[in-house]
Order: C-alpha cells, then structure tokens, then sequence
C-alpha cells in the first residue's frame, strides 16, 4: 500500500478512512501515516491543524467500534482478536478485570499513547465495560494527542525519519511494557 499515493489523491479523506481503519483492524500503521502527514504538511500539501483533527477523530471512531463490538459479542470476540486459547484468555482477563477496577482509566489513556500496545486497548476498555462516554473521551485525547505528537516528528524530519528507526523505537518502548506487566501478572499468580 502507498501511503504518499493515497494521501496525495485522497487528501483528508484518505486520512480519515485510513485512520479508521486503524482505529479498527490497526491497519495501516498510524505511526507511518502521520509522519508520512506530516511530510505533506511541511511540504503545504497538507494543513496541520485539520489532518490532526481529521485523523484523530478517524482513529477515536475505529476504537468506538471496537471497544462496542466487544462489548457486545464479549469474551469469544475479545479471543479471537488476540489470539489466544481459553485458559490463559480467563487468566489474563481476570488480572485485568482487577486492574481497572482500581486505576483503568488511566491505563487506558496510557495504553492509547504506548507504541504496540495502543492497538489493544480497545479490547481491554470493552471486556472491563467502562463507561462510553468517558472512554470515548480518553480515545479522542489520546488520539489527539498521538496525532499531534507523531504529525510534528513529520513535519519537523520529514524524510529523515525512517520507518525503520521509528519501529525499533516504539518495538524497544512496547517490549519494556510488556515486560513490566509480565512481571507484575507472574508475581501476582496469574501467569
């Protein structure tokens, strides 16, 4: 997929569906679309403040779905997207269950501005059945603030920003979390 065709001939509205499709199925990577947006803006193909604007709310409306989808159809749902078998699914649920019982919302927020993470956040928000409105809420800022963040690496390194670097950086970030939680899961009994 040619992210610089797209954006090029669909403008805005290649933005918006292609965060959509993010906010979705996480495809194609947001990371690389806002940088790549943030070429255009440079280059004043694009404006800043509507590409922001425009992306964040495609992504926000993609995690809706998600985050209602799973409400809805729950556990089997939430399963199949992750991938995994029944049993550690129950374990990792219940630790999670426990988790955003005392501070959810805030790994939400969190989790949504975390590379490699924020793809499943969606999954978590629906299975803990926070409330919509608020977790509508921490979509649209997180996103906001993702898009403003990554948008201005864009815009600032334009062609110097590698997908390459960007990915070992955000992998190493989303790897170190991951190993964090680990830890805290084992040492807690549920792994």
């Amino acid at each position: 997929m040619d992210l610089h065709l797209i954006i090029s001939s669909g403008s805005y509205l290649a933005i918006f569906v292609l965060m959509l499709t993010n906010g979705i199925a996480n495809l194609p990577s947001s990371q690389l679309l806002y940088l790549i947006a943030g070429y255009f803006i440079a280059t004043g193909n694009l404006l800043f403040i509507p590409t922001i604007i425009i992306g964040a709310l495609g992504n926000t409306i993609g995690n809706i779905i998600t985050f209602l989808l799973i409400r809805k159809y729950e556990k089997p749902l939430a399963r199949k997207l992750l991938m995994l078998n029944e049993e550690t699914f129950n374990k990792i649920h219940s630790a999670l269950h426990t988790t955003f019982t005392h501070r959810g919302m805030w790994w939400i927020f969190l989790g949504k501005l975390t590379p490699s993470i924020k793809a499943f956040i969606p999954i978590v928000a629906g299975l803990a059945s926070t409330p919509i409105k608020l977790t509508s809420f921490i979509f649209l800022s997180a996103s906001l603030l993702w898009a403003i963040l990554l948008t201005s690496l864009g815009f600032y390194f334009g062609e110097h920003v590698t997908l390459q670097s960007f990915t070992a950086i955000s992998l190493t970030i989303g790897g170190i979390i991951i190993f964090v939680v680990y830890k805290n899961l084992k040492k807690k009994g549920v792994l």
